[in-house]
């Protein structure tokens, strides 16, 4: 079975003969995850912007417009975002989106694609969307409370905002099943720690549509769809599954259950996780941690597939040690085996 083939038998539950694997231990994985910042040497992603000095704090404005501050000189501080460029969600139409679909953005996709293709055993390639989801994006340039507001106060520009953004993601999946993907991935944060961030029947509303559109689009063109989404979100997947979402890359999962998960959701769609990033990875033993890869295993990864391992990709933001990402992956890699 190649690595691309495992990949696809997991997401279509077709009997992968092991856990589909994107581990941080060296040793051979799966698939490779491509996105915009996977560029040619001397091209510069839209997105990268520097710091101008403003006494006690650094200022940069990024290519969405995005003012973001931090403290001056702490070049490890990502910053905050301060200013949104879309004051007044009645006159989005005047807001000029950056050119992140430019092919010279992917040249570095490209290669990586290419190259993975002259393997004798190629992997599944999986790329990001260059330009940013639709919850993502609108809070992204109009500020999450302004947005909050929209719903109510605004509903036709809001739809309208929307609907722009959707259009520049199918600019996005067209030119990344252009460049040879299996499949594509958005990110659309859609839960707190105990419920969805907003009533289930504004995203129904406002979103699915597009979602929707969007993803039967990527369908049409051989290409899975994946999504990142985190919080308590389960209430919201079978709507998610229903207009077309293959694979959901989920970083809680405890906040929901495992067994809950695999009860409700097991077989109608593929989870791309690693352990719960904010419980067990923090404050588990190695062993707690192998515990619940194999608890994965039997839940989220007994529907004949349906589980893909990784590491979280940010690991040092939360202090996951070095012995307790070593302790995951070890155990993803010995009790993931299917059959011999």
């Amino acid at each position: 079975m190649t690595h691309r083939e495992r990949v696809k038998k997991a997401i279509y539950f077709a009997g992968p003969d092991h856990v589909p694997h994107y581990l941080a231990d060296g040793l051979e994985n799966d698939l490779i995850w491509a996105s915009i910042w996977t560029t040619d040497k001397g091209i510069t992603c839209p997105d990268i912007q520097p710091w101008t000095n403003a006494g006690t704090i650094d200022v940069r404005i990024d290519c969405w417009g995005v003012t973001w501050h931090r403290t001056a000189g702490d070049e490890g501080n990502v910053g905050q975002a301060r200013e949104c460029p879309i004051k007044d969600i009645t006159k989005q139409e005047a807001y000029v989106f950056p050119d992140c679909n430019n092919i010279a953005y992917h040249r570095g996709t490209q290669k990586a694609i290419q190259a993975n293709r002259l393997h004798n055993d190629p992997k599944y390639v999986l790329a990001v969307m260059a330009f940013k989801s639709l919850n993502q994006g609108v809070h992204y340039v109009r500020g999450l409370q302004n947005m909050f507001m929209d719903y109510y106060d605004h509903p036709d520009d809001l739809k309208a905002l929307i609907a722009r953004f959707a259009e520049k993601q199918r600019e996005s999946i067209r030119l990344l099943a252009q460049l040879g993907c299996d499949g594509v991935m958005a990110f659309d944060d859609w839960g707190l720690q105990d419920r969805l961030m907003i009533d289930e029947k504004l995203i129904h509303e406002f979103f699915l549509p597009h979602y929707r559109q969007n993803w039967a689009f990527a369908h049409e063109l051989g290409l899975d769809v994946w999504m990142h989404s985190c919080g308590y979100i389960i209430d919201l997947l079978p709507a998610l599954i229903d207009a077309g979402l293959n694979v959901v890359q989920m970083d809680q999962q405890e906040n929901m259950g495992l067994q809950n998960l695999s009860q409700r959701l097991g077989g109608k769609i593929a989870f791309w996780c690693p352990v719960d990033i904010q419980n067990t990875m923090i404050k588990g033993s190695t062993q707690d941690i192998e515990n619940y890869v194999a608890q994965m295993i039997q839940t989220l990864g007994a529907h004949n597939g349906g589980l893909i391992s990784m590491t979280y990709n940010t690991p040092e933001a939360l202090h996951h040690t070095p012995e307790k990402i070593a302790a995951m992956c070890r155990a993803f890699r010995q009790h993931g085996l299917y059959s011999d």
